[in-house]
């Protein structure tokens, strides 16, 4: 799935959101409501952000019974694969070389870390 940053790009709420929905695989309003750390957003605010995501079409919604069901139309790897894609294009000028030796650097990677990065990165 191709990322498309105006329309696929998640706000720090609808994020948050999805990292339930991912780690659960459908949820409904109520079952993300009991997730969510306290002081909980009113049920009203998480059910909007669902629509939101539904008109994006990251999710999906099925009606059962009285009550929606959410089922992500995104994985977390495609969305991650494509904000990396797009932060390296942005604030890298697209340079992968730049954007790993960020990370790098500001993470303090030792070399026995790098070593084995690269040891997985050749498998």
């Amino acid at each position: 799935m191709n990322f498309d940053t105006k329309s696929k790009s998640l706000t720090r709420a609808e994020l948050h959101l999805m990292n339930i929905l991912w780690d659960k695989g459908q949820v409904t309003v109520n079952e993300l409501q009991a997730e969510l750390p306290e002081p909980k957003p009113a049920y009203t605010t998480t059910l909007t952000v669902m629509q939101v995501l539904t008109r994006k079409g990251i999710v999906s919604s099925e009606r059962q019974g009285k009550t929606n069901v959410y089922r992500p139309l995104m994985s977390r790897d495609n969305y991650l694969k494509g904000w990396l894609e797009e932060t390296r294009n942005t604030l890298f000028k697209g340079s992968l070389s730049a954007f790993l030796t960020f990370f790098a650097k500001h993470e303090k990677i030792s070399k026995t870390e790098m070593e084995k990065i690269l040891e997985e990165m050749a498998q």
